[in-house]
């Protein structure tokens, strides 16, 4: 527990310290100006975009647990995981994601989990995809093109590991060797390990693979024009087939631990990103303020909602994380 408050304290170090730098050398009239621009109108369009991309995320988590699950069980779970990832500490909301799912739907806790890591798995291959098709031939600063070779290594070995558990052969050597350790959080893990590979195998087809990722290359571009949209309601033009590269290397990012909802985190890795493209810093500074708030503000609204209907309460979550921490 200490370990876990060290790491906390330390988001909300982080999330003020980069929340400072991203409000450095802006002056107030110049975000009030920049919104006074705004056509309003189209600040409704990035919100049917959001829409689109949880709608895809919610579909293919319901196709990747298979069975009986349906879309509105996924997409309940999906937005509950998301309010609790906004609001607790620790960022426990894929925890709360495998918790409710396995409520709602008599599947075991570990199973539903092991559903969520195989629903990551397909949206970090998007990321991946998105980042290397629209690579931009624009010159990038040196320490961002190192920012992107260590986080592109994450995810390539995070890809790498997944695959290596969907095999059966490897996943059965990987828990025998666990199981050999005689401690129980070990004994966990390699039951964690054969729930995830059975998972893995079951939609290990190639049809079904392509359709994953092509759907999770289609939910980050649906976020990829929100942003866009975002941008050209407030009358700045940007290219979109940088977007989608900017949206990628943002959502890789918020891997830095950070306060609830990435606050400091956000405004601080999109106003850096947009600079690149040379998009002032004060008009920066409000796209990235209004494009966290258009589905920071939906996700935690439908969240609650959600979570107040299903019963759910958050120490029954805390538990979860407690006992998995000191298993």
């Amino acid at each position: 527990m200490k370990k876990q408050k060290i790491i906390t304290l330390a988001g909300f170090f982080i999330s003020i310290i980069l929340l400072y730098f991203s409000l450095r050398d802006i002056k107030f009239d110049e975000i009030v100006k920049t919104l006074q621009r705004a056509d309003y109108r189209l600040l409704f369009v990035p919100l049917v975009f959001i829409a689109i991309s949880i709608t895809g995320c919610s579909f293919r988590w319901s196709r990747i647990c298979g069975g009986n699950v349906r879309f509105s069980q996924t997409f309940t779970a999906l937005m509950i995981g998301l309010f609790v990832n906004n609001v607790l500490p620790a960022r426990i909301g894929e925890l709360a994601r495998g918790y409710v799912l396995s409520k709602k739907t008599g599947l075991s806790f570990t199973y539903s989990l092991s559903t969520v890591l195989a629903d990551r798995f397909f949206d970090l291959t998007g990321l991946l995809a998105i980042t290397f098709l629209f690579f931009p031939k624009h010159s990038l600063p040196p320490a961002t093109s190192k920012a992107i070779y260590v986080l592109v290594a994450l995810l390539i070995a995070c890809i790498l590991i997944m695959i290596v558990l969907s095999h059966r052969r490897f996943a059965s050597i990987i828990a025998r060797r666990l199981q050999g350790v005689k401690r129980p959080f070990f004994s966990e893990i390699a039951q964690r390990v054969l729930e995830i590979q059975e998972n893995l195998r079951r939609v290990n087809s190639p049809l079904n693979l392509t359709g994953f990722i092509i759907l999770s290359i289609i939910n980050w571009l649906s976020m990829s024009a929100a942003l866009y949209f975002i941008a050209l309601s407030l009358g700045i033009t940007l290219d979109f087939k940088y977007v989608p590269f900017v949206c990628a290397l943002l959502n890789m990012g918020l891997v830095i631990p950070s306060s609830p909802g990435y606050i400091g985190v956000y405004q601080f890795l999109l106003v850096y990103l947009l600079s690149i493209f040379e998009v002032p810093k004060p008009e920066a500074f409000t796209i990235a303020v209004l494009f966290h708030a258009s589905w920071y503000i939906p996700y935690n609204v439908v969240g609650a909602v959600l979570a107040i209907k299903e019963h759910l309460k958050f120490e029954e979550i805390k538990d979860l994380k407690e006992k998995g921490d000191a298993s």
